[in-house]
C-alpha cells in the first residue's frame, strides 16, 4: 500500500484552478492507496481503533476541496478497481471506474450501462450519490453492496436499504453509515451491436451539450422547482429573453438574465445554472456567492458536491 505524508489536498483533487492555493497548504497527515479490500478493511478498523478520524474518496470527481481542509487520514480507493462475474452478475470493488466498467459491459452486450460509458468516479460513488446520465442510473443496475459499518462489521445490504431520492441515497443522506467495499450488479443480456450503437450516440451528444471533465464537478446543484417571489420574476425575465431570441438554449439565454440582474461577473463560470466552471482562481472566490444567489431564487436548490472545508 503507497502512503504518502505531509501532503497537500492538490495531490488528490479533481479540480486544478485552484492548484496554488491548495499546494500551500500541506493539510492531510496520511494519504492512503490500498490496493485491495482487505487492505481497506484493516486500514479503516485501525484508524478507528485508534479513535481517530478519515476520508475516504475515488477519485474525487464530485468533490471540492478547499484551502482551509485538513484531514487526519485520508484514503483513496482508486487502485482498488477488479471487478469478476459469475452467472448473472458483475461483482466490483469499490474504486471500480464506473466508465471503464460501462465500456466493458457495453461491449459485452450487457444491458444499462450504455448511458453510463462517461460518468467519471467509482462505483461505489456512483451507489452512494444516486448517480446516472443518458436514461441509466448506476443503482438501477444494483442486487446488493457491502459494507463496513461503523462498529467494522461487514453487512450485505440490498438496493432497498438505499432509499433512493434524486441524486441521493441513506448513505449520503447519513441514514446509513459505513464505507462500501464492494457492488454487485444485475447482468441482463442484450444486443452488444445495438448497445455500442447507443453508447456511441450518447457519447456524442455528451460532447456536443456538456463540456469536457476538465475543472467542473458536473453538475453542481440540484434543485430549482420551487421559486420565491424572486426567482419566478427571474422565469419571467429568461422567458422574455428566449421569446426575443427565438432560442430555447440555456446557455445563450442566461448569461443575458444574469446581466440583467447585475450577475454579470458570474457569467464567465457558467455552463448551464447549475453547472459550475472552476477555471481559474476568481472562479473559486465567487462559487459561494453564487450559491447563495440560486438559493434566493429556489427554495429547493441544494449542493450536489461535497465540499471539504
Amino acid at each position: 500500500m503507497k502512503i504518502l505524508n505531509d501532503i497537500s489536498a492538490q495531490q488528490i483533487s479533481w479540480v486544478k484552478s485552484n492548484k496554488k492555493a491548495l499546494e500551500n497548504v500541506h493539510g492531510i497527515q496520511n494519504l492512503y492507496y490500498p490496493e485491495s479490500v482487505c487492505e481497506l478493511t484493516k486500514l479503516i478498523s485501525d484508524i478507528r481503533n485508534k479513535k481517530e478520524t478519515f476520508d475516504i474518496i475515488g477519485y474525487s470527481s464530485n468533490t471540492l476541496f478547499l484551502p482551509t481542509y485538513r484531514a487526519q487520514h485520508v484514503i483513496c480507493t482508486k487502485r482498488i478497481n477488479s471487478w469478476k462475474e459469475t452467472v448473472d452478475t458483475i461483482v466490483c470493488d469499490c474504486g471500480v471506474p464506473v466508465s471503464k466498467l460501462s465500456k466493458w459491459a457495453v461491449e459485452q452486450g450487457y444491458v444499462g450501462f450504455e448511458g453510463l460509458t462517461d460518468l467519471p468516479g467509482t462505483i461505489a460513488a456512483g451507489v452512494y450519490g444516486n448517480c446516472g446520465c443518458r436514461g441509466c442510473s448506476v443503482n438501477s443496475l444494483v442486487r446488493s453492496f457491502t459494507l463496513l459499518d461503523s462498529k467494522n462489521e461487514i453487512r450485505e445490504y440490498g438496493v432497498e436499504d438505499l432509499k433512493l431520492q434524486y441524486r441521493s441515497s441513506s448513505l449520503k443522506r447519513g441514514e446509513l453509515q459505513g464505507v462500501i467495499l464492494k457492488v454487485t450488479l444485475n447482468k441482463v443480456i442484450g444486443n452488444a451491436a445495438y448497445l455500442i450503437a447507443i453508447a456511441d450516440k450518447n457519447h456524442k451528444i455528451r460532447k456536443m451539450q456538456q463540456p469536457s471533465g476538465y475543472n467542473n464537478l458536473g453538475t453542481t446543484i440540484n434543485g430549482g422547482s420551487f421559486p420565491t417571489i424572486k426567482g419566478r420574476f427571474f422565469r419571467l425575465v429568461e422567458r422574455f429573453i428566449r421569446a426575443v431570441k427565438k432560442n430555447k438554449d440555456s446557455r445563450i439565454c442566461y448569461p443575458i438574465v444574469l446581466k440583467i440582474m447585475g450577475k454579470s461577473r458570474f457569467i464567465p463560470y457558467i455552463y448551464y445554472w447549475n453547472r459550475y466552471m472552476f477555471l481559474d482562481v476568481k472562479s473559486h472566490e465567487l462559487f459561494n456567492d453564487y450559491f447563495i444567489f440560486l438559493k434566493s431564487l429556489y427554495k429547493d436548490v441544494r449542493l450536489e458536491i461535497e465540499i471539504k472545508k
